[in-house]
């Protein structure tokens, strides 16, 4: 790959093409390198957020490098850091705060007042969502029907409301508060890991932000990266043509061994990975050279917890961010209410926290009285978080809200809360509060409240209770990621578990209560996927599936069964290995006749009525 180092420094822009299996980080980082070593700023950014932990580990592993971690960000942390400018955010008026997927739920119930169907509204924002993507709402006149219009307006008051972000628009919206505001773009070369899986937007802002030079790698494969759900990948192939200079990756490795192996049941295939990746690391393999793809969060727990029984050291890359649980119903939303509750003690500003706090315990989320929140702030041409302060201050009867007064109680308990910590608890009196009020803490989250009796640390609390882990991208261990995790990683040796039909390919694949073409499609962007995850192995990947499992099992997996039967009074299923499961090039081939999707519009228009 040293023809990439010879790429020009400044003012061009060129296109790097290579294999999925062609790990050009390191190669890119020494270009980055250079163009500081030059005089010019630049810096690395990544369709992802672990290929950026990646780049960062790298630039910290060279104490001679003009380049420090901060040089390489995420493209969305590059869209929030645009968002970040009072400029910016003024004027699309938005913050740069992005909603997590608790929080989109609670958007979701606040959409419904539209009256629309589930179905059909959840189909119909997906297609809101993958425009945006696209950049299609750059057009006014992108909405055509009044439906769409209608709901439209109503999730775009719900998000200035909230002055929060879709985790699609960031890059759109801060592109579009770039332009509006007239701010003058910083001297920048931007070298770009992975541009193919970013979706349109992204790429627009890349391309806006660049203005010393781009340097962007793309790879041969469109498959997604699992934090964008809405690639463009023909945006690669249009930025080639207009690129003053391309060059090919021709790598002369030999592609590395596959090898297939069918155990008996989910238990031996997890034993079988467990002493395999042990006898790999006896033999001389370092940690960091292993990496184990995993169907799902609880699959991969199960397999990193016999890992690390077997003293292995693990990083875990299969948490979703997602607090179990549902805001509607009582007894369920316990850890969810916590987490707000604490985020509003962080920043009592986040008004989005405090949307979602008075919601808890009501079927419909207290939407309705949400909505005459706005009307009320609409008509005096004051925010959401005016509003309420304004609506707070009166008596019920001075209130022209009629329906307003059902968030006085989260609102008087919220109050409660904040006065009590803030005047100081002990441990005892911090567990005993948040269980009065529903929050029981779990013994982990009881100990960040600290070793003195007397003083219970809730800022603390409020720090770390619901922080992700962090996945250590400079530390020697084995990988235990999800596939659409595993895109963009690079390992000696790759074990494939849970290879079945409903694992890899998804059900949606070979589920005969899908269409045809859904199928289609579905099983093209499996294979892509399937694809992926082998290319991460540079000497060997391992694919191992299970045979059978107890019929139970099978249906909370949602995994494909090929018959059901009884041994020794259990009931179990045979489950269909993969599609995949011979590993031949026929059965790997991406058939290009095959579209990537289907028209999400005439999904619900068709399928929702």
């Amino acid at each position: 790959m040293d023809e990439l180092l010879k790429l020009p420094i400044e003012g061009a822009c060129a296109c790097v093409e290579h294999d999925a299996s062609d790990d050009v980080a390191p190669t890119l980082a020494a270009y980055a390198r250079r163009v500081a070593e030059a005089g010019l700023p630049v810096r690395i950014v990544c369709a992802d957020s672990w290929t950026a932990a990646r780049y960062r580990a790298l630039l910290d592993a060279d104490p001679t490098s003009p380049l420090d971690a901060a040089s390489a960000v995420s493209v969305r942390e590059l869209a929030l850091g645009v968002m970040g400018d009072a400029r910016v955010s003024a004027a699309v008026g938005r913050g740069a705060r992005v909603l997590d997927g608790n929080e989109m739920d609670v958007l979701m119930e606040d959409v419904k007042v539209s009256g629309l169907k589930p179905g059909r509204l959840r189909e119909m924002l997906k297609f809101f969502y993958k425009s945006i993507s696209e950049c299609a709402d750059d057009d006014e006149r992108w909405l055509i029907s009044a439906e769409e219009q209608t709901v439209y307006a109503i999730l775009t008051e719900n998000l200035e409301a909230r002055r929060a972000l879709l985790p699609c628009e960031a890059a759109s919206l801060a592109h579009r508060g770039l332009v509006a505001a007239g701010v003058e773009r910083e001297d920048l070369v931007l070298v770009v890991d992975d541009y193919t899986t970013m979706s349109r937007a992204s790429q627009r802002l890349v391309r806006h932000l660049a203005t010393r030079g781009l340097v962007a790698a793309g790879r041969t494969l469109a498959a997604a990266s699992a934090e964008e759900p809405y690639p463009c990948f023909e945006g690669f192939r249009e930025l080639a043509n207009e690129a003053e200079c391309v060059v090919r990756v021709e790598d002369a490795r030999p592609r590395a061994a596959r090898e297939s192996r069918a155990l008996e049941d989910p238990e031996a295939e997890q034993a079988f990975v467990a002493a395999s990746v042990e006898e790999r690391l006896s033999a001389g393999t370092a940690p960091k050279d292993v990496l184990v793809a995993v169907p799902n969060a609880a699959w991969g727990a199960r397999l990193s917890d016999a890992l690390e029984e077997r003293g292995v050291p693990v990083e875990r890359a299969f948490f979703e961010g997602k607090i179990k649980g549902d805001p509607r119903t009582e007894g369920r939303y316990a850890q969810l209410k916590l987490a707000t509750l604490l985020r509003l003690l962080l920043d009592p500003d986040d008004f989005t926290s405090l949307r979602s706090w008075m919601g808890f315990g009501d079927w419909l989320v207290r939407s309705d009285a949400f909505l005459e929140l706005l009307a009320y702030a609409r008509e005096r041409g004051i925010s959401a978080a005016e509003a309420v302060a304004q609506l707070r201050a009166q008596r019920d009867e001075e209130r022209a809200s009629t329906i307003f007064g059902k968030f006085d109680a989260p609102l008087d308990e919220l109050d409660e809360l904040r006065r009590a910590c803030a005047d100081g608890l002990t441990r005892e009196e911090a567990c005993a509060l948040f269980e009065a009020h529903g929050m029981p803490l779990s013994e982990r989250q009881a100990a960040l409240l600290g070793d003195d009796p007397e003083r219970a640390d809730v800022g603390r609390l409020a720090r770390e209770a619901f922080r992700l882990p962090a996945e250590d991208a400079a530390r020697d261990a084995v990988r235990v990621a999800t596939y659409g995790r595993c895109h963009g990683r690079h390992a000696r040796v790759v074990f494939v578990t849970g290879f079945v039909n409903g694992f890899l390919p998804g059900n949606d694949a070979v589920d005969d209560k899908f269409t045809i073409d859904h199928r289609r499609v579905a099983l093209e962007r499996e294979r892509a996927l399937a694809l992926d995850v082998l290319a991460a192995a540079d000497e060997q990947v391992v694919c191992t599936r299970f045979e059978r499992a107890a019929l139970e099992a099978t249906a909370r997996m949602n995994v494909q069964i090929t018959r059901v039967f009884v041994r020794d009074g259990e009931r179990l299923a045979s489950v269909a290995p993969s599609v995949f499961a011979s590993l031949s090039d026929d059965v790997l081939s991406i058939d290009p006749s095959v579209p990537r999707e289907l028209p999400t519009k005439v999904l619900y228009n068709v399928s929702t009525q």
